[in-house]
């Protein structure tokens, strides 16, 4: 998401993150993945179960999908960092400046997340664009 910002600004959207984690462990993954957004850390998870964005069952969290993706990021060297509580479900939101909600997408899985050229789409199509 970070690479394609400029279109996303162009577009009128702020991207906001949203942690379960303590705000040590956000701040750490803010600094280490240079991610610049405003970021709500929720221990409760407030927002998550307002969304119903709950906790995934062990079989899709750590399906054939992610372990294919977690070896593949391995035998590229990359330092894999799995923290916290890996069966929380996260998703994307897209709310518009009246505060409706246009687009939620809740992932079954941590790399289930709509592509940014369809949340582009989503965006030009709201109707304080027309």
């Amino acid at each position: 998401m970070r690479q394609r910002q400029a279109q996303l600004d162009a577009a009128g959207a702020r991207v906001w993150l949203v942690s379960f984690e303590t705000l040590p462990r956000t701040r750490a993954h803010l600094r280490y993945h240079k991610l610049p957004y405003p970021t709500l850390v929720d221990e409760p998870r407030a927002v998550y179960r307002s969304l119903d964005m709950d906790r995934g069952p062990w079989w899709r969290i750590y399906g054939p999908r992610v372990v294919w993706r977690y070896l593949l990021a391995y035998l590229r060297g990359e330092r894999l960092r799995i923290r916290g509580d890996t069966f929380q479900r996260g998703g994307d939101v897209l709310v518009d400046g009246d505060g409706i909600i246009r687009l939620l997408h809740v992932g079954v899985d941590s790399f289930d997340r709509p592509m940014v050229d369809d949340l582009l789409t989503q965006l030009h199509a709201l109707p304080w664009r027309t």
